[in-house]
């Protein structure tokens, strides 16, 4: 079966672990999602195999809190995965040679350890890894011995690429807004290349935050991969809504900055958090 993975979905931190929390998350994958929009996943253990399949129902709805945009039916629990080999890890390098090892990172044993779960930070390397895959499948069978159980390395997922957005409560002007972010875009495809996905987040606080949100809907997202602007209150919850942004390590922060107003916080979070940081100032305008 075809699974579909929107381009929500690489960024795991973003809506998975939110979702289920930490024990749950570090132990169990999700795998992508079928026609029926039920969300497929892999456990690290048959004994979490059986409490997901428990817990299914109350976890598909945790789920939809996170993309509710999505509307997800369900829950199907496959088999389950296996943690890499520690010697998988320490011949990685070996088996791929040192430049392509740096682009290509294994993550898990999937389908009872039959599959290799992988990630590339390029198109490029995906595509070299896709044409020496044969090879690294015989390699890693001659390095884990007669107990290995893997029989087919799929093509990598691409890294998707995350951008977090912050601005001064009083910004109002989207037409700067828009030009950032499309040059932002720009930048991103020149870097990573156009087969990545890119992400736009923000804090769903201010007046900006619902530029960010609608112009991500109209360029880079199809309207489920983009969850509604909620302009949430309350600084404790703009404190938790921060953190969260920045402890998923964006690759970017972008922050409009008025001129009378001072860098916003989660900028310099950004900053301490070594997350580079491009600041857009001006005057608010006299209009939306």
């Amino acid at each position: 079966m075809s699974l579909e993975r929107p381009a929500w979905f690489a960024d795991l931190d973003a809506w998975w672990m939110p979702a289920v929390g930490e024990e749950v998350a570090a132990r169990v994958r999700p795998l992508g999602f079928d026609p029926q929009h039920r969300l497929h996943v892999e456990c690290d253990s048959r004994a979490w195999t059986t409490q997901m399949r428990v817990l299914a129902d109350t976890l598909a709805n945790r789920v939809n809190q996170c993309v509710p945009q999505y509307e997800v039916t369900g829950l199907v629990v496959h088999p389950f995965a296996t943690r890499l080999p520690p010697v998988l890890e320490e011949q990685w390098a070996e088996l791929l040679g040192e430049d392509l090892a740096t682009q290509i990172i294994p993550l898990m044993m999937a389908h009872q350890g039959q599959e290799l779960s992988t990630m590339a930070l390029s198109a490029q390397a995906r595509d070299r890894f896709r044409d020496m895959s044969p090879e690294v499948l015989e390699g890693i069978q001659r390095l884990l011995g007669p107990d290995c159980a893997l029989v087919k390395v799929p093509d990598p997922f691409l890294y998707p690429v995350t951008v977090v957005v912050t601005a001064s409560d009083d910004w109002d002007n989207r037409d700067i807004i828009d030009r950032a972010l499309l040059d932002t875009w720009h930048d991103v495809t020149q870097v990573f290349g156009p087969e990545h996905s890119l992400s736009f987040e923000h804090a769903d606080y201010t007046l900006a935050d619902r530029f960010v949100a609608d112009w991500a809907a109209h360029h880079v997202s199809s309207p489920e991969d983009v969850g509604p602007y909620r302009g949430t209150n309350g600084e404790e919850e703009r404190r938790a809504r921060e953190a969260l942004l920045i402890s998923r390590k964006p690759d970017l922060c972008l922050a409009f900055v008025t001129t009378s107003d001072h860098r916003p916080r989660m900028a310099d979070t950004a900053r301490e958090a070594s997350i580079p940081v491009r600041v857009i100032r001006a005057e608010a305008s006299t209009g939306v």
